[in-house]
């Protein structure tokens, strides 16, 4: 986190002109402008929300202009937010609890109700702060959304995240008719629990889980919103002050209480109540009623199709007694799984050899874990590891004699061994070879080492022991090694949070060819996060690391060569890495080259091309790129006009939700082309694309209307 002095100057050098953009949504508007054309703002006129929001224009920190209110809770306000340094949209988090807190309507800070409430909001927004520098720890996790920045001001915290586009899971249920398939929904939520997993062996609790915080970007990933260790202090505070805010459905009785007894356990009762609500279709009978008369249903009792044991996980996981739950995500999960999760049957496990040079160097006293492969699959795996054929049992012999003389290089192959599933397979055990082999100095026995400590193959991840030898490995240029390294410091797992460490190491891994840490060297310098901001620099690294196949180090030059940053601006140079992107898959990149080819920017104009890359694109699920596919079937360009195949694919993105699909799934409708002729129909999608603020659709909504002779919008 930087300071505001800092922030203030280098806002001042920000090129875009603030005071010709909608306050609310940040779209440019012309001068002299009342209302914005985009979002219908008029400084002019009252805010929607009252007095407790901030303004729209506001300024927090010297760098975040504050836009449009996207969410108010009971634990604070969400807003949408522009970062005046990078220019680029964010969000922001205002600590604003309801009951204790209210706003200055001439200062604009936020104030407490009361003097008797006062312990309590410092109290809460200590949690807040706290919440967001844990979060922060995170970034590189898929599942949590990403914070940059946190600080106080106005009486008050913030949290400065990044912003999402897509839609809620329940505004997803909503569309697919209320419920989901087992399957679907369990792919959704999977994530959610790995990403939960680590979130808890931090010491955080979401305490809120429920659809409506759960995110499907339009990317296709899913987030886990509105975290919130302050959700632990405020609860107990305004269950005191009677203003307690609480999820029906989704909270387990020990919330209802304000337990401090509250764990893993109570977010796997909101992760079970989700679940149910999608596969079911309803939300759950709620904890409390349920403590009187518990009249919750099974979803096969209800015709549900689910897996048997499926169900048995999921409604002891909704156990009123917290004892009775699966005590963790990772437990959960194997339940819902079934047999696919369950070790094979054996002897109890037998206790591994313990090294003992010193309590640093001791591994934890727990049972071994034993892996399925029977002996005759390891031989195989021997052979193919050690290439020595029918010699196997000679060889290995020697190597275990080498191994025990000391001989370091033997040591990390026995280790190795054990780690791939040989010798009845013991991630323990390979601990202890990769250690006698660390403790000659052996880097990558080092690296080795530090990646079991900081998965879960010795128990919970020791991601301090995990970057200690992370860093004796790195020292001696172990490439992998100094590429986690600097992760460490980039998240604050397993070493102090400190970016120009981070980028220094990055460097290091980058010089010798690391595609990865050349990517993320190029984002730092990109941001001018750990070392000075050069956007010249950054496309270098990106190019590196685009020459070598990653993925968004293409896609994030391509944009740099689009948007002359860093680079000449060249669109034929931005379609050539756009293209590089698209050819590995990546569905975004596709659709963009589709676009290109249609419009002939950077590459001369070619439908045919424009609808082959359209297509490789919808085929992923992208959106965009099906409602694309819908205009050009429908147009005959570069497809042969056919026009139920033109509505096939605008149905899949106006069904998705995209404005232009539906104006154009509406004009098939009112004019029969590939579907017969419907006025209704018609108007419906024309009225979905008007509510998003398609520019014709509601024009084309009172041509259908005025020819069905209803004038009723």
């Amino acid at each position: 986190m930087t300071t505001s002095g800092e922030e203030t100057a280098n806002s001042r050098s920000a090129p875009t002109d603030y005071a010709r953009i909608c306050p609310a949504c940040f779209t440019p508007v012309g001068e002299g402008s009342a209302a914005c054309p985009a979002c219908g703002y008029d400084e002019l006129q009252p805010g929607e929300g009252g007095w407790n929001l901030l303004k729209p224009g506001a300024i927090l920190h010297g760098r975040y202009m504050v836009g449009r209110t996207l969410g108010q809770g009971g634990f604070g306000i969400t807003y949408v937010g522009m970062d005046m340094l990078l220019n680029v949209k964010l969000a922001i988090k205002e600590y604003f609890p309801s009951g204790l807190a209210m706003r200055n309507p001439d200062s604009r800070t936020v104030m407490r109700v009361s003097e008797e409430v006062a312990e309590d909001f410092l109290r809460g927004m200590e949690k807040f702060i706290d919440e967001a520098r844990t979060l922060a720890r995170f970034e590189g996790n898929p599942c949590i959304v990403s914070v940059k920045d946190f600080f106080e001001e106005r009486g008050t915290a913030y949290m400065v995240m990044t912003l999402l586009e897509g839609r809620t899971l329940m505004a997803h249920l909503k569309e697919k008719g209320g419920r989901l398939h087992f399957g679907e929904a369990f792919s959704i939520l999977s994530p959610l629990m790995d990403a939960l997993d680590e979130v808890h062996a931090s010491g955080l609790i979401h305490r809120d889980i429920s659809p409506d915080n759960i995110f499907l970007t339009r990317f296709g990933q899913v987030k886990l919103l509105d975290f919130g260790a302050s959700k632990s202090a405020v609860a107990l505070i305004q269950q005191r002050h009677h203003s307690v805010v609480l999820k029906k459905g989704y909270s387990p009785p020990e919330q209802y209480r304000g337990s401090r007894r509250l764990g893993p356990w109570s977010d796997v009762y909101g992760m079970a109540a989700t679940l149910y609500r999608c596969v079911v279709g309803m939300v759950p009978q709620d904890a409390l009623d349920r403590m009187e008369e518990d009249l919750l249903a099974s979803p096969i009792s209800m015709g549900i199709a689910i897996p048997g044991y499926a169900e048995a996980a999921l409604m002891k996981a909704l156990s009123l007694s917290s004892e009775d739950r699966p005590q963790s995500m990772r437990e959960l999960k194997e339940g819902l799984l079934g047999d696919a999760a369950i070790s094979a049957p054996g002897a109890p496990p037998d206790r591994a050899r313990r090294v003992t040079r010193g309590d640093s160097s001791r591994l934890p006293d727990r049972p071994v874990k034993r892996k399925r492969l029977s002996t005759w699959v390891f031989f195989l795996l021997s052979v193919a590891v050690i290439g020595l054929g029918a010699l196997f049992f000679f060889a290995a012999s020697d190597l275990m004699r080498r191994a025990k003389e000391g001989d370091a290089s033997a040591q990390r192959s026995i280790g190795r061994l054990y780690e791939l599933g040989g010798i009845f397979g013991s991630d323990e055990r390979a601990a202890e070879w990769y250690l006698e082999a660390a403790m000659q100095g052996d880097a990558a026995a080092q690296f080795a080492l530090g990646r079991l400590y900081a998965s879960d193959a010795l128990g919970l991840p020791d991601y301090r022991k995990a970057s200690d030898w992370y860093e004796k490995a790195a020292e001696q240029g172990n490439i992998h090694a100094q590429f986690s390294l600097a992760h460490s410091y980039e998240t604050g797992r397993g070493r102090e949070r400190d970016d120009s460490l981070a980028a220094g190491w990055y460097k290091r891994a980058a010089e010798q060819g690391d595609a990865r840490a050349q990517f993320n060297l190029a984002r730092m310098s990109e941001q001018g996060r750990g070392t000075r901001l050069s956007l010249t620099q950054a496309a270098d690294w990106y190019r590196r690391a685009g020459e070598q196949g990653h993925g968004e180090a293409r896609m994030s030059l391509a944009r740099m060569y689009e948007q002359g940053r860093g680079v000449n601006r060249s669109e034929s140079e931005a379609a050539l890495w756009y293209r590089k992107a698209a050819e590995t898959g990546d569905a975004e990149a596709q659709y963009i080259v589709g676009g290109m080819y249609e419009h002939g920017r950077g590459v001369e104009a070619d439908p045919f091309r424009a609808a082959s890359w359209y297509l490789r694109a919808a085929e992923q699920g992208h959106i965009g790129a099906s409602a694309s596919l819908g205009r050009l079937y429908s147009e005959g360009s570069g497809t042969g006009r056919d026009y139920a195949k033109g509505v096939g694919w605008y149905r899949k993105a106006a069904e998705a939700g995209n404005a232009a699909a539906q104006f154009g799934l509406g004009f098939c409708y009112e004019f029969g082309r590939g579907v017969p002729r419907d006025l209704d129909a018609a108007a419906g999608w024309y009225r979905r694309a008007a509510a998003q603020g398609h520019a014709l659709a509601g024009i084309a909504l009172d041509r259908v209307l005025e020819d069905r002779g209803d004038g009723n919008r």
